[in-house]
């Protein structure tokens, strides 16, 4: 009667561990990656850094929260709560992102920098906020799609350039009234510009102003920046001049950006 139970006992035991091997869970190189895992916030990094530089180019102390909001208009302040920088970390108050020190005194002027641990930080919150899992480094292609919405482009007169679909060709500086860098002056002045806008829509001239946006049906294109700076005394010809759009798209479907 004992070895009956004792057998029992046994293949009950045996059963009991065959159950546990076949519903644990998978070995860890089969488990999808979630969202803000080091791999693919490395990933994430590698992209929004290479991405950020083709952009608006390389900034010397590296990317912070503004600059990369600049690169990638999809973000928003919200995207940055809790991003670890070099020497801190980002907080939204009063609706304002601030960066909040976390130690004493600064140690370099890249205390603002987003740090490795805050690219997975970023990667989390932005997959949170679009409701999109990030399992895949395709996944990771796709989120950074997504708030990669604008784009800049350098252009001289008559010669072009194109991004987002959206082709702009200068003719013409129509007037250069900035205030010379080494002048003080009561109004900063404006650069207006002629030029080709040249998208899915057609072909329109147009005049541009600095920093005064003009809006398509699906675009948004700012003359954004001119060089060179003006300066006192000195004429600048217009083969001189480089001339730096940016180029966003607007929101499906709300007629704004």
């Amino acid at each position: 009667m004992k070895n009956i139970l004792y057998i029992g006992a046994l293949v009950a035991l045996i059963a009991f561990g065959y159950v546990l091997w076949v519903t644990k869970e998978p070995m860890e190189e089969n488990k999808p990656r979630q969202n803000g895992t080091p791999e693919l916030a490395t990933y994430f990094e590698n992209r929004m850094i290479n991405l950020g530089v083709a952009d608006i180019g390389q900034p010397i102390e590296g990317f912070n929260a503004n600059l990369l909001i600049l690169a990638f208009p999809g973000l928003t302040i919200d995207d940055f709560v809790g991003v670890e920088a070099f020497e801190g970390h980002y907080e939204v108050t009063d609706g304002e992102l601030a960066f909040v020190r976390d130690q004493e005194q600064s140690v370099s002027s890249a205390e603002r920098t987003i740090s490795s641990a805050g690219y997975q930080t970023l990667l989390s919150n932005v997959a949170t906020r679009l409701e999109f899992p990030v399992m895949s480094e395709a996944d990771v292609d796709t989120l950074v799609s997504m708030i990669n919405t604008g784009e800049h482009i350098e252009t001289r007169i008559d010669e072009g350039a194109s991004a987002l679909g959206v082709n702009v060709i200068p003719h013409e500086v129509l007037e250069d009234s900035r205030c010379p860098v080494d002048v003080t002056c009561v109004q900063a002045g404006t650069v207006r510009v002629r030029a080709t806008l040249q998208s899915g829509l057609g072909t329109a001239d147009q005049e541009f102003e600095l920093n005064k946006p003009i809006t398509t049906e699906a675009e948004i294109v700012t003359l954004v920046r001119v060089e060179p700076v003006a300066m006192e005394g000195k004429e600048i010809k217009e083969s001189e001049y480089v001339l730096y759009f940016r180029i966003k798209k607007r929101q499906a479907g709300t007629g704004v950006d």
